[in-house]
């Protein structure tokens, strides 16, 4: 989830996992 965490934290790549994971 590293990779994913790092793209949401655009919260532009992933929405669900931003939101969650931020």
């Amino acid at each position: 989830n590293n990779e994913n965490q790092t793209k949401a934290s655009n919260g532009a790549f992933v929405p669900n996992m931003s939101l969650d994971q931020s």
